[in-house]
């Protein structure tokens, strides 16, 4: 009981820190030979005028949809992305999005939670499948 309760509080601080890296915008990171660099890549309640509302790591389970943002930088040329939704170790969607040629490019995608409670992730991938970086956020 008490490993767990560490356990949770260490996932809790990891997701906070997480969390504060991504609003403050600090990442700007990008693995090597990936198709672009991330500035941004956040869950939140919506999107308006091209910027993400209401940023968290938890939802409440009458939630009806989670948005996932990415800001990309420094894009060479342009490519894709998939935005792949995890709920556990399910893959539950997959949404492929344009990312064009550019200094910056902002984008989304959104998934219905219908209820679904528990641990959820969110990973962008290149059009090779690999992971570029994830998001992990929970519905209570």
């Amino acid at each position: 009981m008490r490993t767990e309760k560490k356990r949770s509080r260490v996932a809790l601080v990891l997701t906070g820190v997480v969390l504060l890296l991504a609003v403050s915008g600090a990442s700007g990171w990008a693995a090597e030979g990936a198709p672009f660099a991330i500035q941004r890549f956040l869950v939140c309640q919506d999107v308006q005028d091209r910027e993400p509302v209401g940023i968290s790591s938890t939802f409440s389970s009458t939630t009806e949809k989670v948005y996932a943002f990415l800001e990309a930088v420094d894009i060479p040329a342009e490519t894709t992305a998939d935005f792949v939704w995890y709920h556990g170790s399910d893959e539950l969607a997959r949404v492929t999005v344009k990312v064009g040629q550019a200094g910056r490019w902002r984008t989304y995608a959104n998934k219905n939670l219908y209820g679904l409670t528990g641990s959820w992730r969110v990973e962008i991938q290149d059009a090779e499948g690999s992971i570029l970086g994830t998001v992990e956020f929970q519905v209570q």
